[in-house]
């Protein structure tokens, strides 16, 4: 059963559960009016089959991945570069421990809180915390994943923030920059290139679909991944005058995904009812095994890293943070 804990501040009030230490939602008070861009599974609350992994049980705003994503998909047959890569079978849930496990509420207050998870002992990885703070006087949160090493090894790793899609095509505006997108290769079609340089024209099916305008009509799912990040990410609601910026660090996690997913994914516990925008900043190729991200893949091949290092005598800090704003 999971737990939770509450955080109240100047400006606002966000819940995080034990399992996943899922943000399960968050109410930003910007210039006095309550705003919310976390997404939130309609099932949150009411699914308790241990079948399914706990992430997606309590899926809601945002929570983490070590290590990242898991194997077994398939590649478009226009993409051999990528076509061994993405057969490698699964192992373990996807996006790791960190996503399917309860973790152990350590401690907090009303500004923040310590939640901690311990790994099998036949991992590279003891131990993993998560903080969560409330930034004073501000309509924002700060995340820390600090991971604790039992030996030096590479891993793939990643944050999973999800934000709401509105209900009207477009009236989510995303502004990165970044030096080269992909599409996914599980997704991307025969006889349509897999890079692009701007979000706002980026293949799919022949033509190209505007992803900085979301959500994308008709409705739709489509992974991308943006290589080079530079800056943090901004997200305006453009209906309501509000937006979030997303920001992380870089040099850690040089690339962000974007997981843009309409209702299109059917069985238990999602029923085509899910509508979100993940904005996930990675150190990993795509959502693949972690020992795609680690060998020679046509990311990392361009100079773009795609995993993190760890080592027993530091832990390792990956930083972001989510900050409300009115437009």
């Amino acid at each position: 059963m999971s737990l939770s804990h509450k955080l109240r501040w100047s400006h606002g009030e966000a819940t995080i559960l034990s399992t996943a230490a899922m943000l399960a939602d968050a109410t930003f008070l910007v210039d006095g009016k309550p705003f919310k861009p976390f997404a939130r599974a309609p099932w949150l609350g009411t699914v308790d089959d241990p079948a399914i992994v706990g992430h997606l049980r309590v899926l809601a705003g945002d929570f983490v991945g070590l290590p990242f994503g898991t194997g077994g998909r398939t590649a478009g047959p226009n993409l051999p570069e990528w076509g061994s890569l993405l057969g490698q079978p699964a192992t373990g849930t996807i996006h790791g421990p960190v996503a399917h496990r309860e973790w152990t509420i350590v401690g907090g207050d009303d500004e923040s809180v310590t939640l901690s998870l311990d790994y099998d002992p036949d991992s590279v990885v003891r131990k993993v915390e998560r903080v969560i703070t409330a930034r004073k006087d501000a309509p924002a949160v700060d995340f820390v994943m600090r991971i604790f090493a039992r030996h030096k090894a590479p891993i793939s790793a990643g944050l999973h923030p999800n934000f709401r899609l509105p209900e009207n095509p477009g009236r989510l505006e995303l502004k990165l920059d970044f030096d080269f997108g992909l599409t996914h290769p599980g997704q991307t079609a025969e006889g349509d290139p897999q890079e692009f340089e701007s979000l706002s024209s980026v293949p799919k099916n022949g033509a190209r679909v505007d992803m900085s305008h979301i959500p994308l009509s008709p409705r739709t799912d489509k992974n991308v991944q943006l290589c080079g990040a530079r800056g943090p990410l901004t997200g305006t609601y453009l209906d309501e005058g509000m937006g979030f910026e997303l920001d992380w660090d870089r040099e850690l996690l040089p690339t962000l995904m974007i997981w843009h997913t309409d209702g299109g994914i059917k069985g238990e516990p999602w029923n085509g009812q899910f509508r979100a925008v993940g904005l996930e900043p990675l150190a990993s190729a795509f959502d693949l095994h972690t020992d795609v991200a680690t060998g020679p893949n046509p990311i990392n091949q361009r100079g773009i890293k795609t995993w993190v290092d760890l080592d027993p005598a530091k832990p390792l800090e990956i930083r972001h943070s989510v900050r409300a704003f009115a437009v």
